[in-house]
């Protein structure tokens, strides 16, 4: 009985010797630094952000995920992402870390279908998104929350960024409206939520625009617009890299 234990477990010893020399080139904790676009001034206790590569199983349990679009993104962040919390990261560095978990896993050569929205011809095209894409870093000044002047009313607002926990509350201008009193820090020197909320309701347009566009400010990270020049009718058409499940795969 000893024997046949003692024979098991040399097959069992061979088999990880031949796993271990087949795997012996690649790292086991392989990952890259990362210098996020908002350089993680405004995460608490922030030191560095890592990212590693996609595995074949985490692939598989993002793909056949039944979640919505931004759950499976998420997902994705958090597997391969480490240093930040994925639900206080602001949209700039979001958008950065999955093109950095895109360029490590598959490379940095993106091959996707365009349907030109012109002649609605179907074209298939090639971006390098470690060359097409470049980064713009926030300035050294820039704060979050930060001050924004009103024009009608002749007073400064302070405004926040988003978090990828609101996301639920930007997801079309009437939601975004209805929720804005979340993203607005005081008015004036008032900072009672109860008194912004009702403030904003009786803003003129303009006062309320300029708040919405320093919410949605996207001045910094990556643009991720390239212009997309169809070879059959000739048009030049600006256009955004698709960001759907399918640009974490192979396929």
């Amino acid at each position: 009985m000893s024997e046949i234990r003692k024979i098991a477990g040399n097959k069992e010893n061979s088999q990880e010797r031949l796993f271990e020399d087949l795997f012996k080139s690649v790292p086991e904790n392989e990952y890259w630094q990362v210098e996020l676009p908002s350089k993680g001034k405004f995460y608490s206790g922030f030191t560095e952000a890592t990212v590693t590569p996609l595995t074949y199983q985490e692939e598989e349990r993002i793909l056949n995920s039944k979640g919505k679009g931004s759950q499976i993104i998420n997902m994705l962040v958090d597997s391969c992402v480490k240093g930040v919390n994925v639900s206080e990261l602001l949209a700039m560095d979001k958008l950065f870390l999955l093109m950095k978990i895109r360029e490590i896993s598959y490379g940095s050569e993106y091959e996707f279908p365009v349907a030109c929205p012109n002649c609605n011809k179907e074209i298939t095209t090639t971006l390098e998104l470690d060359k097409h894409f470049v980064v713009k870093e926030v300035p050294e000044d820039l704060t979050d929350p930060r001050e924004v002047k009103l024009p009608r009313l002749g007073v400064s607002a302070k405004v926040m960024f988003p978090r990828s926990k609101d996301e639920a509350y930007l997801d079309d201008s009437k939601t975004l409206l209805k929720n804005l009193f979340r993203f607005v820090v005081s008015i004036g020197e008032i900072t009672d939520p109860v008194f912004v909320a009702k403030a904003l309701k009786k803003m003129h347009i303009q006062d309320i625009k300029t708040i919405v566009k320093e919410v949605n400010k996207d001045e910094y990270g990556i643009d991720p617009r390239f212009m997309f020049d169809c070879p059959s009718c000739k048009t030049v058409t600006p256009m955004a890299i698709p960001l759907g499940v399918d640009f974490f795969s192979v396929s």
